[in-house]
């Protein structure tokens, strides 16, 4: 006969070994989501031939005091048919400086589902530093969009992209995200023709008034959904859409808001540095988050630390996740791009889509076959946190 002891010992194992098993079995490893069932297409992004070399300082912009301003509006080849959006910047010094009461232009590109025998041809755009430079199926000078299906409406992703960065780095991830069928719109924010400061405002206002454009255009604007609205930023365009799903600025300022947005996604998102706390120190800005977001980020990152990205998801109001990319630093290996795109389809087809496997994905114990070991590391629902 074992002693009572022995037999507290074999349950003990046991229980651990069970839950153990269990932990396992609620984790889900998923495959990587591939191409959709889509062919996409693009607008017009020609640019004038010659001047390759300087491109990209051109999509991201040029100027300050004593230079004069340059931006690739200026090498646009069919200016009239490329989406060139002209950004009304109120008579405010204090906020916008120079450019206090001015129109000011950024490029946008939009990617959207299409029909299989659209006969447009693509188009390569001459910068090579870049994952993808192919815009397939592209509008030219006259030409109006083909969608996947006549009178159809599709979900809007709006996009902003890193500090000094340009909106042609991340093309792949946006065509992605159209052959599942979203409308996807890229904006070029020039960041190199203001300081830093500055940008805290511009960007937020250019966000806004891009959706204003696409939902009143008459090619555009019928195709969207305009209760389907969801943004995307990488970097410091994780500050720039933070700002516009209701994160108020260090002083209260919420202006940025627009309650078109329904859910936004965040790739190292920016949140606040030594140099700038645009949600407070404490982060409690933040708490003006009440839509869905998810927020990606890398182990090793010193451009925006782990610890930046926990503090501040921890303070929005809506249900929240955080997930990390071990071992992964700001600029993103292959193996972090291999999970990246997969999390942002999830997310998008659950809050835009309305997709039940999609959110039931997001609330799991999920991760990403192939790439790095992505753990969810925060998950905020209904007074729960963990």
């Amino acid at each position: 006969m074992r002693h009572p002891l022995q037999r507290f010992a074999r349950l003990a194992i046991c229980s651990f070994f069970a839950l153990l098993f269990l932990g396992r079995a609620q984790a889900l490893e998923i495959e990587p989501i591939g191409k959709g069932p889509f062919e996409v297409a693009t607008t017009n992004m020609e640019v004038l031939a010659g001047g390759e070399d300087d491109i990209e300082e051109l999509m991201k912009g040029k100027g300050g005091i004593f230079t004069k301003e340059q931006y690739i509006a200026t090498r646009m080849a069919a200016p009239e048919s490329s989406r060139l959006v002209k950004i009304r910047v109120p008579d405010d010094s204090k906020r916008y400086g120079k450019h206090a009461g001015k129109a000011l232009t950024v490029l946008t590109y939009v990617v959207y589902p299409t029909s299989g025998d659209n006969p447009r041809a693509a188009y390569t755009f001459p910068y090579k530093n870049t994952g993808d430079n192919v815009f397939p199926h592209m509008q030219r000078n006259g030409d109006k969009p083909i969608f996947e299906k006549s009178g159809a409406k599709y979900p809007l992703i709006v996009c902003s992209h890193g500090y000094t960065a340009h909106g042609l780095w991340e093309l792949d991830r946006f065509k992605h995200l159209a052959s599942h069928g979203f409308i996807v719109v890229s904006v070029f924010h020039g960041d190199g023709r203001y300081n830093g400061f500055e940008n805290l405002k511009f960007r937020p206002l250019a966000i806004k008034q891009v959706i204003d454009q696409l939902l009143a255009d008459p090619d555009f604007g019928p195709a969207i959904d305009e209760e389907r609205i969801g943004v995307s930023g990488s970097s410091f365009g994780g500050y720039t859409v933070l700002a516009c799903m209701g994160a108020k600025s260090a002083e209260g300022d919420s202006s940025f808001l627009d309650p078109r947005i329904k859910a936004g996604f965040g790739l190292v998102p920016f949140t606040g540095a030594f140099w700038a706390w645009p949600f407070g120190k404490d982060y409690v800005g933040m708490k003006g988050v009440k839509i869905p977001y998810l927020a990606v980020y890398a182990e090793k990152d010193s451009n925006v630390p782990p610890e930046t990205v926990l503090d501040s998801i921890q303070q929005c109001s809506g249900e929240s996740t955080a997930v990390m990319l071990p071992g992964e630093a700001h600029l993103l290996t292959k193996a972090g791009w291999n999970d990246v795109p997969t999390w942002e389809l999830l997310f998008f087809k659950a809050w835009l889509k309305s997709d039940a496997e999609a959110l039931r994905l997001l609330r799991a114990d999920t991760s990403v076959r192939g790439g790095t070991e992505d753990k969810k590391q925060f998950y905020h629902s209904g007074g729960q946190r963990k």
